[in-house]
């Protein structure tokens, strides 16, 4: 942790136990912001120069798109908060095929989409945007807050014959519980902050909480997950998986690792081919939970 980081969480640990509210107006503020964006790695310079790009109009802000191939099929990725397409490089090298088209976004303030701030509901409908622009999607593939976004997508008309989640969220509770524990934020302001969230952010949006989960309906049986985590990732808890797991009701494979952290599982090479094979399964995975 930065010593900026570390001044600004102590900042908010005194403050959370003399003036609650004021620590969670300013907790609001820390995490309604991307701060800046983050550049394309080296590692993955070769494979985002090639990609094709376009833009997504999105109220008026023009969304980054990525597109590898042609094919009749799509494959579509939806990186992190904070993130952008180009982490995926890995994972593109290992998908791109002839019958595939392979498409990215970067979110609204993210990678080079302009902005300041996204939301679930806007990466949401540039999913649902995105697939109807190419004619449906045959399997999404995302990281950590986008595979929560991609799983709000699909329970409400997305439709996809497998999802792949890797070091994902179950539920938009641990995105606060996660950046309060980082903040050092106590139970009131925690609580504020949630107040802050549902009021400011998502005002007229009812029930947040129980909407914003990594789960699809009950009665949807035919949708294969697989689900990928390492068991030291500090950001996203592992049992995050298991959450998701647990709740779907069709096909699902659990494939745990260990000393990948957050982000290496997006280029590992083993979590890669894994990935490869499933999206190249005709039906899903009929393998039990491992």
């Amino acid at each position: 942790m930065s010593l900026a980081r570390r001044a600004v969480r102590g900042s908010l640990v005194a403050l959370s136990a003399v003036a609650p509210s004021v620590a969670a107006e300013l907790g609001f503020r820390l995490w309604r912001s991307l701060g800046r964006p983050e550049g394309v790695h080296p590692r993955d310079l070769a494979v985002h120069a090639r990609a094709s790009r376009g833009t997504l109009d999105l109220d008026g802000v023009p969304v980054a798109t990525y597109t590898w191939g042609s094919g009749p099929e799509v494959v579509l990725l939806v990186h992190g908060w904070r993130s952008r397409a180009s982490r995926f490089a890995a994972l593109v090298d290992e998908l791109e095929a002839p019958g595939r088209t392979i498409v990215a976004f970067d979110a609204p303030g993210n990678g080079d989409t302009p902005g300041a701030r996204t939301s679930i509901l806007e990466y949401a409908r540039i999913i649902r945007l995105l697939a109807a622009r190419h004619g449906g999607v045959s399997t999404i593939v995302a990281h950590s807050f986008g595979v929560l976004c991609a799983f709000v997508a699909v329970r409400e008309g997305v439709a996809v014959d497998r999802i792949v989640g890797l070091a994902g969220l179950h539920g938009a509770d641990e995105i606060v519980d996660q950046f309060s524990r980082d903040a050092g934020l106590g139970r009131r302001a925690k609580a504020g902050l949630r107040r802050r969230i549902e009021n400011r952010f998502f005002a007229g949006v009812p029930d947040i909480w129980r909407r914003f989960r990594s789960e699809l309906d009950p009665a949807d049986t035919r949708a294969a997950l697989l689900l990928v985590h390492s068991r030291d990732d500090s950001r996203v808890d592992v049992t995050q998986t298991g959450l998701i797991a647990e709740a779907h009701t069709g096909p699902v494979r659990v494939v745990l690792a260990d000393g990948l952290g957050h982000h290496r599982i997006l280029s590992d090479p083993g979590v890669v081919a894994t990935v490869g094979a499933f999206a190249d399964a005709a039906q899903g995975v009929s393998s039990p939970r491992s």
